[in-house]
C-alpha cells in the first residue's frame, strides 16, 4: 500500500487513467473526486461490501498476499526480496 499526504486541490493519478483529488478537508472527513473511466466501477466501502458479502476486499487481499511473500522470504533466505514462490501451471491436455 502507498500512502500519500495530499492537501486540499492536490491528486494523485492512477495508471494514468483515475485522478483522485482532494476537494475538501476538515478534522473528521475529506471530500475526494474520483475521475475513472466509466468501465472502472468506483465504489463506496460499504456498498462494495453489500454487492460482494463474504468476499475479502482489494485492500484485504494486498494485505493476504503481502504476507504470504514475507512468510515465503522468512521461508528460503537466500531468496531474492520481494521474489514470490508461484507454483507451475497444471498441465494442458491435447485436444
Amino acid at each position: 500500500m502507498l500512502a500519500l499526504s495530499r492537501g486540499e486541490g492536490q491528486s494523485i493519478i492512477i495508471d494514468g487513467t483515475i485522478e483522485v483529488k482532494v476537494v475538501k478537508w476538515s478534522r473528521t472527513s475529506v471530500r475526494l473526486a474520483i475521475q475513472a473511466p466509466r468501465e472502472i466501477p468506483v465504489d463506496r466501502d460499504e456498498i462494495w461490501r453489500r454487492q460482494h458479502p463474504g468476499e475479502k476486499s482489494p485492500l484485504e487481499k494486498a494485505e493476504a498476499q503481502r504476507q504470504l511473500r514475507f512468510q515465503d522470504m522468512a521461508a528460503a533466505p537466500g531468496a531474492a526480496p520481494g521474489a514470490l514462490s508461484v507454483p507451475p501451471d497444471p498441465p494442458t491436455s491435447a485436444a
